[in-house]
């Protein structure tokens, strides 16, 4: 009886191996995940910028809908000059996220949250979306959606 009990327990064992591997890899991804989220805010000051730009995928889109009605759309490139020229004005700029929520996928994320966009002091709120997506460089932004309340 003792010799039947174990080939039972080493299958046992297995089943247990294998449906605790995709929970490891998803605690892993939302690590990853979370870390990506805590540098773009973290490294977006003028000093860190390029580091912040690797942060995306080069083929990023950020959008966001303009007064006017219309929607505005950016590669990477310009998105990261026109942070730059701001942040080449001198004034102190950041941003916070608050009530911050990611949806995980298999290898892409889901990130929404209320921001805070801080100019000289003067706060504008704001609802942001980002989507990653993990590719054999690690997880990057490939998409941004914001949009600032109305005043």
């Amino acid at each position: 009886m003792h010799s039947t009990s174990r080939p039972s327990t080493l299958i046992l064992l297995a089943i247990l191996a294998l449906v605790g591997a995709p929970t490891a890899r998803a605690d892993d991804a939302r690590a990853d995940v979370e870390r990506v989220v805590a540098d773009y805010v973290g490294l977006y000051a003028g000093s860190t910028l390029e580091r912040w730009s690797r942060l995306f995928h080069p083929a990023v889109v950020v959008a966001f809908p303009a007064d006017d009605g219309s929607i505005t759309t950016r590669g990477l490139n310009e998105f990261v000059e026109r942070q730059r020229n701001y942040f080449a004005t001198g004034r102190k700029i950041s941003e916070r996220l608050e009530n911050v929520r990611i949806d995980l996928g298999r290898r892409i994320a889901r990130v929404s949250a209320d921001f805070v966009f801080v100019d000289n002091g003067e706060q504008r709120p704001g609802t942001l979306g980002l989507h990653l997506a993990e590719g054999q460089d690690g997880w990057r932004i490939v998409a941004v959606l914001f949009s600032y309340d109305a005043p």
